[in-house]
């Protein structure tokens, strides 16, 4: 049935008059037999008419069918050229890191150390299998190669120089390379250039081996091809070997990349993707046959077939329906006029009416008997809106909704309240299914239900009444039915007896209830067989009179009477005279005993201010009485190692110069992280929080312990970009890092590897500092970040330290809001993970680390985790060599006076 055919709805409004009923039980005169025929030659006519039709708009979305399936096969084939773009990409931007790094390491070196350092760098980078030949050209015209110079060296690196990309191709018979080159700026103010030719058969990846990836410079010459082909030669034009126009790939190019079906390579038609690589002008170009997904065609195919034949078929059938039901049709419709009459008689009877909605027109019809009810003169067609607003407010968009959302099949049922009158209706409907839409109707009766509403309200009244007025008792009352039931209580009676919130539940027998007031029940006194009275002693105490009525259904009153005072009254009243007079002694007794432990307080009190105030009077005076001393130590230790003033004499003064600066840098370093400590325990360390590129802090802290790193030999990496501003305490913030850092450092034997990591995760900002030192064992991990807590071991006993570091950095940490976790395998390394939140207002929960390392805090359970290895993505350049800066310590570090050694250089 269509959406807008409402029947029988139709013929309950309009009740048709006496005269026209009477014209409708009349059967009507059969029409002729040439009309009958005329109308069947209709029918088929427009049956034939609609397969033609509907056969070519078949045929055409099979077309468009697969020139969206050739469509998605140029789409892959583009996204695989993108993909194969960005590796050359990756391998280019790899070696001209390589190249920065060694030019980097050349700005600060000394003229006469420049050739050993650059043979070192060009060996490094020269191993890489990318990289062909490599030189450093020396602005002298001197030329400094890994292996012997490539002829005409300068002017290849001239022309890379002058590329805004640093890159240019160089064709050389049969073979192609990639010239890169980075200027070199040189500590004596001159300017050289490392230049490497790349090999473009390494630059360029496999592909598979039906398929064909070439790289090409801009005019579209080939550089590279795989497979190898025989007759291709470096520098021939592409386009024409794949049958397509130059301007036609420059399109595509131009355009970030693309592919198109109409290439071919010999005879057979191929897909052709172009992508560039970026910033260069070189391409890379991707050929595969064209791939289209057989199974999706196969199926289209069988689908639209399947959509052309059964159409066919169902009208068929429909025809031949339709002469069947043609027949019917007279019979059924003065049998449904009747069922209507005595429906609407029904209906009004009732005093209720029908409703029909329309979801996908938005309109409702209304029936007349309905409409008297909402206030309204007669049936009336509306709007969805316009139905809605004959109800009070608040069920408008609670009644729209539940017509919305319900599923086809589904019932509504809703009591709403009508605007115009007071009456209550319950609107109670059901989806009717069918048409391409989840439904189409909604179709409903409308109850007034207006005396049930108001039968309900009052017993809601009086029962709200009565429970109020149990509520107000000052006795225990429970009220059971007939079967021992559970029907009523009030709330003296579940405090009296302890019962949690929800405990009790009506329907609970007398025994489960009984049960579960036992625990609350010392004993019970009277209560024999019979008797309706009796007392109850509670576990806390108090004392209850109970008494049980029976009710005229058969049911049960109890009620329970608070009897402790009387109980204890007449307690009161046996006591004797004597033992008031002990009760006295016992009480004076106890002031006088409370009085002195009153005295004592007092006294314990003072010492323990006066011990207090002695300690931070002594920190006070070691903050200023040993820092400057010591910062004179390290000051004058630092003058007379650089040899300020002159030489020292023998070489065993300069490495005892360095061991007194060490010490003493040592010694302040634990002088601060004492007072830092102890600032901490007394609740009295203030952070300045502020908003900070935490990448910043964590370089600033590596450059500090860069120098102990080398020392070592260690492999020092981090890779703390794009990391967004968090708000910490800058100097805090580095002091952690550097303990982390120094840690690490101290831990890791000669020629390991330390990496530092930040990242984002959902908490926070998380940073890990991983080694690959002697590492924790397990039982030992609870006991790190305490104060003065050293694991001592084997491994471990050759290396110093006061055991503040890590607690310090723990407790500033916490101080930030944020968290610290330990993760190690002894004698593989050892990973400690920090999480920050971004900013202060927002602190992280203390087992969220979970969440982000999948460790554990050392401080809570010390589960054996093993830290996970860190890819050396440099490694095959050589770049670790050329990772370098310088030691010491920045301005705004506390630990060492950056002005003394100028102070008394200047003789202050």
């Amino acid at each position: 049935m269509r959406f807008d055919q409402r029947p029988s709805l139709d013929r309950v409004v309009k009740s048709p008059s006496r005269g026209a009923q009477a014209r409708d039980r009349n059967p009507k005169p059969e029409k002729p037999a040439s009309k009958r025929a005329s109308g069947a030659m209709w029918i088929i006519l427009a049956m034939v008419l609609f397969t033609l039709a509907y056969g070519g708009i078949l045929l055409v979305k099979i077309q468009q069918e697969r020139e969206i399936l050739i469509t998605e096969a140029e789409r892959s084939q583009a996204n695989a050229a993108g993909y194969l773009a960005e590796r050359v990409t990756a391998r280019i931007a790899e070696a001209r890191y390589a190249l920065a790094f060694a030019a980097a390491d050349l700005r600060d070196a000394a003229p006469d150390a420049v050739e050993g350092l650059a043979r070192a760098r060009l060996a490094a980078i020269g191993g890489s299998e990318l990289v062909a030949d490599i030189a450093l050209l020396l602005p002298g015209g001197q030329v400094i190669a890994d292996g012997t110079p490539v002829d005409g060296l300068r002017d290849i690196a001239g022309a890379a120089l002058d590329a805004p990309s640093g890159l240019t191709s160089d064709v050389s018979g049969n073979a192609a390379y990639l010239v890169l080159a980075v200027p070199a700026p040189l500590s004596d103010g001159t300017v050289g250039a490392f230049v490497a030719r790349l090999s473009t058969e390494t630059a360029l990846p496999d592909w598979g081996d039906d398929r064909v990836v070439a790289l090409a410079d801009a005019g579209g010459g080939m550089l590279a091809i795989r497979p190898r082909m025989p007759s291709a030669r470096a520098g021939t034009q592409l386009a024409e070997r794949f049958g397509l126009q130059p301007g036609y790939i420059d399109a595509l190019a131009e355009g970030g990349g693309g592919a198109t079906s109409d290439a071919r390579f010999g005879e057979e038609r191929v897909t052709f993707a172009v992508a560039p690589i970026t910033g260069t002008e070189l391409r890379v170009y991707a050929l595969g046959a064209m791939r289209i997904n057989q199974n999706a065609w196969y199926r289209t195919i069988s689908f639209y077939g399947l959509m052309f034949i059964a159409p066919i078929f169902v009208a068929l059938g429909l025809c031949a329906l339709v002469f069947m039901q043609m027949g019917r049709l007279r019979s059924t419709r003065q049998q449904l006029e009747d069922n209507e009459q005595r429906f609407r008689v029904a209906i009004e009877g009732a005093r209720c009416g029908v409703w029909d909605w329309n979801p996908e027109a938005d309109t409702v019809f209304v029936t007349d008997s309905l409409a008297r009810i909402l206030g309204l003169d007669a049936a009336i067609e509306c709007s969805g809106q316009q139905f809605l607003q004959l109800f009070s407010k608040p069920d408008r968009e609670r009644l729209r909704a539940a017509m919305r959302g319900a599923p086809a099949g589904a019932e509504v049922d809703h009591e709403v309240l009508a605007a115009r009158s007071p009456v209550w209706l319950q609107m109670r409907g059901r989806i009717l299914p069918g048409g391409e839409a989840n439904h189409t109707r909604i179709v409903g009766v409308a109850i007034d239900v207006t005396e049930r509403k108001g039968a309900q309200a009052r017993v809601a009244a009086a029962e709200s009444r009565l429970r109020a007025a149990l509520e107000s008792m000052s006795e225990s009352f429970v009220l059971w039915d007939s079967r021992q039931r559970l029907v009523l209580w009030n709330r003296k009676f579940r405090d009296l007896f302890d019962f949690a919130e929800g405990m009790l539940k009506p329907g609970m027998s007398y025994e489960a209830v009984e049960q579960a007031a036992a625990r609350a029940i010392k004993t019970v006194h009277g209560g024999t067989e019979g008797k309706a009275a009796y007392e109850i002693e509670l576990s806390n105490g108090r004392w209850l009179h109970y008494s049980d009525r029976p009710t005229a259904d058969g049911g049960l009153v109890s009620v329970g009477a608070d009897i402790t005072d009387l109980k204890h009254h007449e307690a009161a009243l046996t006591e004797n005279e004597a033992q008031l007079r002990k009760t006295v002694d016992d009480v004076k007794r106890s002031q006088a005993r409370i009085a002195d432990l009153a005295k004592k307080y007092e006294e314990e009190k003072i010492r323990a201010e006066e011990a207090n105030r002695s300690k931070s009077e002594f920190l006070a005076n070691m903050s200023h009485e040993l820092r400057t001393p010591l910062n004179a130590i390290n000051g004058f230790s630092e003058i007379m190692m650089q040899e300020m003033f002159g030489p020292l004499g023998d070489d065993r003064y300069v490495g005892y110069m360095k061991d007194i600066l060490s010490s003493g840098r040592h010694l302040l370093e634990l002088i601060n992280d004492i007072l830092d400590m102890s600032k901490i325990e007394a609740g009295k360390m203030q952070l300045q929080p502020e908003p900070t590129d935490a990448s910043e802090l964590v370089e600033q802290s590596i450059r500090i312990v860069r120098g102990r790193a080398e020392e070592k030999r260690l492999q020092l990496r981090a890779d703390v970009s794009d990391l967004p501003e968090i708000e910490v305490d800058p100097r805090a913030f580095k002091q952690v890092m550097i303990n982390l850092v120094s840690n690490a450092v101290k831990f890791t034997p000669e020629g390991g590897r330390v990496t530092i990591r930040g990242f984002l995760s959902g908490l926070g900002v998380a940073f890990q500092v991983s080694d690959t030192g002697i590492g924790i064992a397990k039982d030992d991990l609870p006991r790190l970040g305490r104060p003065f807590e050293q694991i001592e071991s084997q491994h471990s006993k050759s290396f110093q330290g006061s055991g503040l570091g890590l607690a310090l950095s723990k407790s500033l940490i916490e101080l930030h809001g944020g968290t610290l976790s330990i993760e190690s395998t002894l004698g593989e390394g050892t990973t400690v993970s920090i999480v920050l939140p971004i900013s202060q207002d927002q602190p992280i929960p203390r087992d969220a680390i979970r969440k982000v390392t999948g460790g554990s805090d050392a401080d809570i359970d010390g589960d054996d985790v093993s830290a996970e290895a860190d890819v050396d993505t440099h490694a095959p350049l050589g770049l670790s060599a050329g990772l370098q800066s310088d030691d010491g310590f920045d301005a705004d570090d506390e630990f060492v006076d950056s002005e003394t050694p100028a102070r008394f250089a200047a003789g202050e």
